[in-house]
């Protein structure tokens, strides 16, 4: 009797766990760091860059580093995977260079909406906002 309840209660949350994970966002986040790293602004080993934002998982204490994977395209990107309950909602959020001790922050925010589904944003330059 107990091994038909487990199996039941198994095949019921199979399901739903599948739907949750379906419904979550995940942003790639990626910024072109070529000018910073030509006039040497941005020095890759001692320099930094991370996400901030408005809603969690960003906006925790847990830093989101932005790493460059391919170190020829200066291209730095981290992904992020948030909460289903977030779907629909509005995500404000910025880059933040760290330079010789000294925190960067761009001027303006940028925002995108969370559909509930994978997306990859544009490389965009750091601080720049003539797209």
């Amino acid at each position: 009797m107990k091994t038909f309840r487990i199996t039941t209660l198994f095949l019921f949350l199979i399901p739903f766990a599948a739907g949750v994970h379906a419904q979550t966002t995940e942003l790639t986040f990626s910024v072109n760091l070529k000018p910073q790293l030509q006039d040497s602004t941005f020095v890759p080993g001692r320099d930094q860059l991370v996400l901030v934002g408005n809603l969690p998982p960003i906006n925790g204490l847990n830093p989101y580093f932005l790493v460059d994977e391919i170190p020829v395209d200066s291209i730095y990107s981290v992904t992020v995977r948030f909460p289903s309950r977030l779907r629909n909602q509005e995500l404000t959020y910025n880059f933040e260079m760290t330079t010789n001790g000294r925190k960067q922050t761009e001027l303006m925010p940028r925002a995108v909406k969370l559909l509930g589904r994978e997306i990859e944003l544009d490389a965009l330059y750091f601080n720049a906002f003539a797209w």
